[in-house]
């Protein structure tokens, strides 16, 4: 049994609290980036965020930092991440330039998601989930994911009484993108996705999927978290369905170690949910042929993939469709492919060989859960190159190198509703 995680204030190994600018700092960033993440403008079709614009600004800390003459220790641990990511970049700008792109839009997200993210959350920001109290960050984050789910809750429904979305511009929806939204492949035979803030379905189950050991592990209360997991029912996805039954047994096999039967149990529970929601939906008149398509939604032809696959990146930059690892092979070949499939897994890679601190414990295990599931649903539809996915993958995964005391005991803390108090 490891320690128990140090209070704040005082003691070996305690942690400060966040100061008001790093609590205005994590409130801006939680609010655009997990709220909102779609709120703010189009740039020559390009969407620019509230929320990147809020991590680019934060990003110029760093430099600022060293320039004042402020230490700023980054843990070895910390700097194998982006090194695994090295081979992978290199690959992406040895193929955008020798190839050239189709379109800047997608292009830009590719750098920026793992050249410009990565640096981000795992250093800059890194530094600061490592020394700071994190119960501030936790309590946003759990009630961040319980309000999307409540308003996607609700807009599923609103949009089916009155067969319209309600749209904030430049909050809920990107100025760009107002009265586009049932253009974002969200119809399901009649029946619109869950889309929450998030405008698509798929980009919202995937990015809830990444956080949600996570959520479960800070929040106790067992309603909201079954709130949570109605919401990704209701995206009518079949990746995101898998993803959650994934979830459901990580969490109660590997988190939780609950006995076999008690999962059984509960996948059978699991069956009888989708099974009830399904008929509901077919009193409402829901076409649910789509479950069954046979060309997985449009995805078989990215198959192709495999026939045509090359060495090295031999094609012009377009973007990467659903079936990511195809979409890796189709534009950066079998070695980009490698590459990536080492930059995504390092975090697991480092936790594995038990390079990371506190790994033996519950919190940990949520981490390296989540993104095990956003690894596997990938398979299917990643979202790859959509706000806010990979700032989502990328927390996690800088949590999960952390050597944060704050959350060291092998079981989570409690306090309140959730489990977000510093001390064990």
């Amino acid at each position: 049994m490891e320690a128990a995680a140090a209070r704040p204030g005082g003691g070996p190994g305690a942690v400060p609290a966040p100061t008001r600018f790093e609590k205005a700092a994590i409130g801006l960033l939680v609010a655009f980036l997990l709220v909102f993440p779609k709120g703010g403008i189009k740039l020559g079709g390009v969407p620019l965020t509230w929320g990147y614009i809020v991590l680019g600004m934060a990003f110029a800390w760093l430099p600022l930092a060293l320039l004042l003459g402020r230490s700023a220790p980054v843990r070895t641990v910390r700097l194998l991440v982006p090194a695994l990511l090295v081979p992978f970049q290199l690959v992406v700008w040895w193929g955008l330039l020798a190839n050239g792109t189709d379109g800047m839009g997608f292009a830009i997200s590719l750098v920026v998601s793992f050249f410009f993210i990565p640096l981000m959350l795992v250093l800059v920001l890194g530094i600061h989930l490592d020394r700071i109290d994190l119960s501030f960050l936790f309590r946003l984050v759990r009630w961040g994911v319980f309000a999307v789910a409540v308003y996607g809750i609700f807009l599923f429904f609103y949009r089916l009484k009155t067969g319209t979305f309600i749209e904030v511009p430049f909050l809920t929806v990107n100025a760009g993108d107002v009265g586009g939204l049932e253009d974002k492949y969200i119809d399901r035979g009649g029946v619109f996705k869950l889309i929450s803030t998030y405008n698509n379905g798929n980009i919202y189950g995937v990015s809830m999927l990444t956080l949600l050991p996570l959520y479960a592990w800070l929040e106790r209360s067992v309603p909201r978290q079954l709130v949570v997991k109605f919401s990704l029912l209701l995206t009518l996805s079949r990746t995101v369905w898998v993803g959650l039954i994934l979830f459901e047994v990580l969490h109660r096999v590997w988190v939780k170690r609950i006995s076999p039967r008690a999962i059984a149990m509960l996948l059978a529970s699991l069956l009888v949910v989708l099974g009830g929601l399904w008929y509901a939906l077919d009193l409402m008149g829901w076409d649910a042929a789509h479950l069954f398509d046979r060309r997985l939604g449009g995805r078989v032809g990215q198959l192709a993939a495999l026939e045509e696959a090359t060495v090295l990146p031999h094609t012009r930059f377009r973007d990467i469709l659903e079936i990511v690892y195809l979409g890796i092979l189709h534009n950066f070949g079998i070695v980009g492919l490698a590459a990536y499939v080492l930059a995504m897994t390092g975090p697991l890679l480092l936790y594995a060989a038990r390079l990371l601190p506190f790994a033996r414990t519950e919190y940990k295990r949520s981490l390296a859960a989540g993104l095990v599931i956003y690894l596997v649903v990938s398979m299917s539809d990643g979202a790859l190159l959509f706000i806010p996915v990979m700032v989502f993958f990328w927390f996690v995964a800088s949590l999960l190198v952390s050597d944060n005391p704050s959350f060291r005991a092998l079981e989570p803390p409690a306090g309140g509703g959730g489990r977000v108090r510093a001390a064990a």
